[in-house]
C-alpha cells in the first residue's frame, strides 16, 4: 500500500473498497492517461464551467470577455466523431463564418527529410488539394494527437500554424502573424503539447518516468495497525513543471495570449485559464500542487473595454513588460530573424489596452527607461544585426536581455521617436575625459563579446550618454548611461550600458540634441 500526503491531504494508492484508509482519504493517485474517460470528462467540465455559455452568471468572471467568434482565415475541419474515418479538410473562411475552434501550441523541432509526413504543410501549390482531404497518416504525430483530442473534446475545428498559414508566402505569413493575438485569444482552448520536443513525437502517449508518481521530496514508511506498511510522500513545495515547449520563442506569446489552456505535461493533463491557476484537470482529487513559473497577461488584456490604465500604475506595466522581455529572450528561435515577429502578438494586445506604441520592442511612453537594457556578461552577443533593428533596440542582438535598472529621475528627453528616427536631448561625456579611478569603478555591460566589441569600437572613443539616475541601497544614487560611439556627426550607435557611482562627471556637460543610429536598410 502507498499513501500520498499533500499539505496534510493524504492519498491512498488503492481503491476506496480495498484500503482501510479509503473512507478517510479523499485523494487518489494521479491519472497519467490523458485520454482516460475520467480525464477527458474533467477537461470537458472545466471548459463548460469556464465558458458557461448556458449560464453566464455562473462562469469565470475573469474569463468572460467580449470577442469575435469569427473563425480564423483557415482552420482544419476535423469532425466530432471518435472514428478516424471522418475526413480532415482545410476550411478557408472566406465568408466570415462563425464557430468554435481549438488552437495548437507545439514545438516544430527538427525536420526529418526522409519522413514523408514531415514535408506536408500548407503551400500555395497544395491548398486546393488540402481542401479536399488531408490523410491522418500525412500529419506529424503531434498534429495527429491534436486532431484526436479536438474530436474527443467534441469540437469540429482546429487551428495549426503549419496548415493554416501559407508556409511559402511571405505576405500571408506577415498577415497571419499580425492576427496571432486574436487567433489564440478567441480559441475555446489551446492544446499545449508540453512534453514534445518535435512535432514528430506526439503528446498523448504516456512517457516512462524515472521518478516517483509526483517527484516526492520526503518519503516515510508507516506501519499500520494490522502490520501492513504504508509509504507517505510529503512534497516540501509545489511542483513547477518545465517542458520542452517552454524553451521556444514563438510559444511564449501562444501561452500568454491563450484564454484557456490544456497543457499535456509530464505527469498529468493540466488546466489554466485567466481565473484559475495551474492545476490538474482533476483538481484536488490527486496529490499534486502545481506552480506556474511563467508570467501571463492580466485578464484585463482580454477585455475589449479595458482602458489604458489596466495594470494600475506605470511601475506595474514596466514590471510586466520587463518580465515578458526576460522570459522571451531566454528562449530559443530557430530563425533569429523572428526575434521581433515572434512577440508581435503580445505587443499588439498591449498596444491596444495601453494606448501606446511599441517601436522595435520599445514603448514610447517609457522609451528612456527601456533604453537601459543590458546583456548579461555570460551571454554577450557575437554580432549586431542593424538590418533587423536600430542599435538602441534589444532586437538588434540575439540572446538574453535583462532590464534590471529602474531610472527614477530621467535626465535625457526624447524629442522624436519613430521607426525611422529617434532623437533626444541629453548630456554626454567622452570616455577619454573620465578619470581612470572613476572608469575602474564603473559597471559596464557591453552588448557584444570582447572580440566583436574591439572591432566595433576600433578607432573610436566611447561616449557616455546620461539617461538618468537610479536609487540604490542605503539611498545612494547611480547614474545610468548608454555607452555609445559617434558614427557620424551627432549620430550615435549604442554599444552597451554603464552604471556609474560618480554622477558628477556630467556636471559640466550641457544638454544637446543627438540622433540614435537608425536601422540600416
Amino acid at each position: 500500500m502507498v499513501i500520498f500526503s499533500h499539505h496534510s491531504n493524504l492519498c491512498t494508492d488503492h481503491g476506496i473498497l480495498d484500503d482501510p484508509l479509503g473512507p478517510s482519504i479523499s485523494r487518489r493517485p494521479i491519472v497519467r492517461d490523458v485520454q482516460s474517460p475520467r480525464v477527458i470528462n474533467a477537461a470537458k467540465k472545466l471548459l463548460y464551467e469556464c465558458r458557461s455559455q448556458d449560464k453566464p452568471s455562473e462562469g469565470h468572471e475573469e474569463c468572460r470577455y467580449s470577442r469575435d467568434t469569427v473563425l480564423p482565415t483557415r482552420v482544419l475541419q476535423v469532425g466530432v466523431n471518435e472514428g478516424e474515418a471522418c475526413p480532415i479538410q482545410l476550411h478557408i473562411n472566406d465568408r466570415d463564418r462563425c464557430g468554435s475552434y481549438l488552437a495548437l501550441s507545439y514545438c516544430w523541432g527538427a525536420t526529418d527529410p526522409t519522413a514523408k509526413n514531415n514535408l506536408v504543410q500548407l503551400e500555395k501549390g497544395n491548398q486546393k488539394h488540402l481542401k479536399n482531404e488531408i490523410r491522418m497518416e500525412d500529419l506529424e504525430q503531434t498534429i495527429q494527437d491534436a486532431v484526436r483530442m479536438t474530436r474527443q473534446l467534441g469540437f469540429n475545428y482546429l487551428w495549426v500554424d503549419r496548415f493554416c498559414i501559407l508556409q511559402d508566402d511571405h505576405e500571408d505569413k506577415k498577415r497571419e502573424f499580425s492576427r496571432m493575438a486574436i487567433t489564440y485569444k478567441n480559441a475555446v482552448v489551446t492544446l499545449v503539447a508540453g512534453t514534445a520536443k518535435a512535432a514528430s513525437e506526439g503528446f498523448l502517449t504516456i512517457k516512462p518516468s524515472n521518478n516517483e508518481p509526483f517527484l516526492p521530496s520526503r518519503k516515510f514508511s508507516i506501519t499500520m495497525e494490522d502490520n501492513r506498511k504504508g509509504i507517505v510522500y510529503i512534497p516540501d513545495k509545489p511542483y513547477q513543471p518545465v517542458h520542452p515547449i517552454d524553451t521556444r520563442g514563438w510559444t511564449l506569446q501562444e501561452f500568454m495570449l491563450s484564454s484557456r489552456m490544456l497543457i499535456f505535461s509530464d505527469h498529468q493533463l493540466l488546466w489554466q485559464c485567466k481565473q484559475t491557476d495551474l492545476q490538474s484537470v482533476t483538481g484536488d482529487d490527486d496529490g499534486l500542487e502545481y506552480q506556474q513559473g511563467l508570467e501571463s497577461l492580466p485578464w484585463a488584456a482580454f477585455e475589449n473595454t479595458a482602458g489604458p490604465s489596466f495594470g494600475a500604475h506605470d511601475a506595474d506595466k514596466l514590471y510586466l513588460w520587463k518580465t515578458i522581455l526576460r522570459q522571451y529572450t531566454e528562449r530559443d528561435l530557430t530563425n533569429p530573424g523572428d526575434r521581433l515577429p515572434a512577440i508581435t502578438g503580445i505587443i499588439a494586445e498591449l498596444q491596444n489596452v495601453w494606448k501606446d506604441t511599441a517601436i522595435y520592442g520599445h514603448w514610447v511612453e517609457w522609451f528612456i527607461q527601456l533604453l537601459a537594457w543590458q546583456k548579461p556578461e555570460e551571454d554577450r552577443a557575437k554580432e549586431r544585426y542593424l538590418s533587423r533593428a536600430p542599435s538602441w533596440s534589444w532586437v538588434s542582438v540575439n540572446g538574453k536581455i535583462h532590464c534590471d535598472e529602474t531610472i527614477e529621475n530621467e535626465d535625457a528627453k526624447m524629442e522624436i521617436v519613430t521607426a525611422a528616427k529617434a532623437t533626444m536631448s541629453c548630456r554626454i561625456v567622452s570616455g577619454d575625459t573620465i578619470d581612470k579611478h572613476v572608469r575602474r569603478t564603473m559597471d559596464q555591460y557591453f552588448d557584444l563579446d570582447d572580440g566583436a566589441q574591439r572591432l566595433e569600437t576600433k578607432g573610436k572613443v566611447c561616449q557616455y550618454i546620461l539617461l538618468g539616475t537610479a536609487r540604490e541601497f542605503e539611498g545612494f544614487e547611480n547614474a545610468i548611461a548608454l555607452i555609445a560611439i559617434e558614427i557620424k556627426h551627432r549620430v550615435y550607435r549604442r554599444i552597451g550600458l554603464a552604471v556609474v557611482a560618480d554622477t558628477s562627471i556630467w556636471e559640466g556637460a550641457k544638454h544637446r540634441r543627438i540622433e540614435l543610429e537608425p536601422k540600416q536598410k
